[in-house]
Parts: C-alpha cells; structure tokens; sequence
C-alpha cells in the first residue's frame, strides 16, 4: 500500500508537469528552400505564420498593412487571446485610434498574459510595464495602462523566448538592441539554418546550414 501511495504521488507530478509546462519550448524549424531568406519580410510572415498558428497567406496580408512589423504580432498576439476578427481588430485600431491596450482591455485580456515571469528586475524598456505589472498582481486596485511601445516590447520577448527557446533574459537583451520583430526573428534563423539562396556556399561545395544552438547574439 505505501508502495502505491508512493507511485501515485509521483505520476501526479509528473502529470502536474506535463500540464503546467509551456505551451511553447522552442517550436522554430527550418522552413528549407520554400524560404525567402533574401526576403526577410516574407520570411518574417512564415515565421509568423507558425508562431500564431494562422493561414501564411493571411499573415502575409495583414502584416503588408502595418509598416511597423512589431504592430502585426501585437495584432496576432490579441486575436490569439480573445478570438476576435482581425478585421475588427484593425477597425478598432486604424479607424477609430484606440491603442493595443485600449482595444485588449476591450475585449478583456487579463495584464497577465503579456508578461513573461522573470527573476529579476529587467530595467529598461522593460523597467516600467513590469512596474505596472507587480503593482497590479498586488494591488488589484492599481490602474494599468501600457503603451503601444510597452506592449510590442512585451509581444517580442514573449516571442523570441518562445520560438527560439532560449532564456527571457537573453529575448530581453536581443530586444533591448532596438531591433524590430522582423529583424530579430530572421537574423536568429539565418544563424541556426543559414541562407539556403546562398549560391557562394553551394558552388563552394559548403553546407549553408551553420548548424543550431545560439545562447547570445554577437
């Protein structure tokens, strides 16, 4: 009997394991020769495309209105959380100016689920929404009220972290360079899967994959 008891204990674990792990732990593949690599925007949209689960044809089509590639997966990002239209998304957004936050407390997107959980305190941009954050969870009375920058910060290190796998505090400093979205997610690809297009390395006879596994950006 103290056996069993002993046995349960564990396969509830590791069942609370299974069901409290990330949704994503590195979910990044390599999209082969199908891959515009020259192209990092529509590189970009395919990128997208797996990240949020969506057709790539619509990425692509809602991504060519924003000039901004950080504003698309911030659009993404909330249709994700509250299933609603991207057309009624961007109505809100372009036709009647609300901003990224205006429009998620809309729809009644919990602050929570912007932020990743860090060990420490991330400074700069990050300093101020995490502020907002930590004075909300303790004092649910505390307005929150984020910009359009704060949350496409947020998107993007919630992003790298989880496509690429790597550590929060890595996503934060890739992020805190000033790179947008699109430059960030296709230069880590180009380290971890090369350039398939690059006619240099195949008349060399040289593989154009470097191969994988990049903890920091050079």
């Amino acid at each position: 009997m103290k056996m069993f008891h002993c046995v349960w204990i564990l396969a509830f674990a590791l069942l609370a394991g299974v069901v409290t792990a990330p949704a994503y732990a590195g979910i990044d593949i390599d999209f082969g020769v199908a891959a515009k690599i020259d192209d990092r925007t529509d590189l970009y949209f395919s990128i997208s495309s797996r990240y949020f689960d969506q057709d790539r044809d619509t990425v692509s089509r809602w991504g060519m209105r924003y000039r901004d590639p950080d504003d698309l997966a911030v659009l993404l990002f909330i249709h994700r959380h509250t299933g609603r239209s991207l057309d009624e998304l961007y109505g809100l957004r372009q036709q009647r100016g609300l901003t990224w936050w205006e429009i998620a407390v809309r729809f009644g997107m919990p602050a929570d689920v912007w932020f990743v959980p860090v060990q420490r305190d991330p400074g700069p941009p990050y300093g101020k929404a995490y502020g907002h954050w930590k004075n909300h969870k303790h004092d649910r009375g505390t307005p929150v009220d984020l910009s359009d920058a704060d949350l496409r910060n947020l998107v993007a290190v919630r992003m790298v972290h989880e496509y690429y796998g790597v550590s929060v505090d890595i996503a934060m400093e890739w992020r805190s360079g000033g790179q947008d979205l699109r430059v960030l997610m296709t230069d880590e690809y180009e380290k971890r899967h090369g350039n398939p297009h690059d006619t240099t390395a195949v008349a060399s006879g040289k593989s154009a994959k470097p191969g994988k596994g990049h903890g920091r950006k050079k």
